[in-house]
């Protein structure tokens, strides 16, 4: 009982903790989940950006649970706060989740077998904290394929947005050799939303340094466009798996 109710309070916690990435240190995914009654947490305590004069600080949290053969729960979330650079009349913290199921429908590379791993995301969004903001809802279809040099990730997602518009992204990720200690990893994505001006652009660049069968850290530096606004991005963080 006392176990049951410590996993409870875990993730309840886990559950208030800011902002998330999918699949550290990029925005996208893979087409793999967390082994049943594993628990994989991706945090990013270091990450700041700068746009449009301003520097935010964006510390990220991602929970993953296996729950299902093939299935893991993913709690999202995502907030920033300015720290630097003027703020705008009325600006206040902006947080952000959504809760995903993510399941493989097609065990390949990535699961020890022959040819591309296919898996599906379908995810509520929660309204945001701030400004007009409703229900929304995301779809993603992960395809991955892995060879002994180069892995790589296409992500495509349609959604309906918390503004209720639909909305779309498309992008991929290239990781280097799966069994480096230390292997560099790529990230470009493109993503628009109808009545909203100019498309989200991002290119990101860093490494993923694997420091035991449970443990890894990463770097990487981000470049893009929102809505025509340049920004640059630095994140580091690590991934850890819990066995439950």
């Amino acid at each position: 009982m006392i176990k049951r109710w410590g996993r409870v309070v875990l993730l309840l916690s886990v559950a208030l903790a800011p902002r998330a990435l999918a699949y550290r240190p990029v925005d996208q995914t893979d087409a793999d989940v967390a082994e049943l009654h594993v628990m994989e947490l991706e945090i990013g305590p270091l990450q700041f950006e700068r746009s449009a004069g301003r520097t935010a600080y964006v510390p990220t949290f991602i929970f993953n649970a296996g729950v299902l053969p093939g299935w893991e729960l993913v709690i999202d979330t995502s907030g920033g706060s300015t720290v630097a650079g003027s703020r705008e009349p009325g600006e206040v913290f902006q947080f952000e989740a959504g809760v995903a199921f993510k399941g493989v429908l097609r065990r390949g590379s990535l699961q020890e077998g022959e040819g591309p791993s296919v898996a599906v995301e379908p995810e509520l969004l929660f309204p945001a904290t701030a400004g007009p903001s409703g229900f929304g809802f995301a779809a993603g279809v992960i395809v991955s394929q892995r060879w002994p040099a180069l892995t790589l990730h296409l992500n495509l997602v349609p959604a309906w947005s918390r503004a209720h518009n639909l909305a779309g992204q498309v992008g991929v990720i290239a990781e280097g050799p799966a069994n480096w200690t230390v292997r560099p990893v790529g990230e470009v994505y493109v993503e628009a939303e109808h009545t909203v001006p100019g498309v989200t652009t991002s290119f990101l660049g860093g490494v993923i340094w694997r420091i035991s069968a449970q443990i890894s850290t990463d770097a990487a530096l981000r470049v893009g466009t929102v809505s025509g606004t340049g920004l640059v991005e630095l994140r580091v963080g690590l991934t850890w798996d819990v066995p439950l």
